[in-house]
């Protein structure tokens, strides 16, 4: 274990970054780059995505010495992306937010809450038109 940890060390404080895979995914992840850094520090930038075992990360070294893992490598990036949009994906659900402001959402979507629509409502490419309520004679 201390072994595995300073060739941890020697290896992010040379290189100023290294490239590992995650053995034990969450929010504390263990990432195996030339040793293995447990409980390493998960860099959050607004979107949380917790890294899963195989997920390869980036690691760096800060100045008090804890490995931070930056982000996951190798993502692929759609074939409609275009510069300056966001794309956030995982498994088969995806979240676009296009450089026209339209949000995009693909997968099965569930919503709570209070749902406030201002504007209009299109179903299929058509206005939504609310069903006359049903009024019924009581004898």
């Amino acid at each position: 274990m201390w072994l595995a940890e300073k060739s941890m060390a020697k290896s992010c404080e040379n290189e100023g970054g290294v490239v590992g895979v995650v053995t034990i995914g969450g929010e504390r992840p263990s990432v195996l780059a030339e040793g293995e850094m447990r409980n390493a520090e998960l860099l959050q930038t607004g979107a949380v995505r917790l890294p899963k075992t195989g997920d390869e990360v980036l690691l760096i070294r800060t100045a008090d010495g804890d490995c931070v893992v930056i982000g996951r490598t190798g993502g692929e990036v759609p074939d409609e992306a275009e510069n300056g949009e966001i794309f956030l994906t995982n498994g088969g659900s995806c979240i676009r937010i296009k450089n026209s402001g339209e949000i995009l959402l693909s997968g099965n979507i569930r919503l709570t809450g209070t749902i406030n629509i201002d504007g209009t409502l299109l179903i299929n490419g058509a206005p939504y038109v609310a069903p006359s309520p049903t009024v019924t004679k009581t004898s």
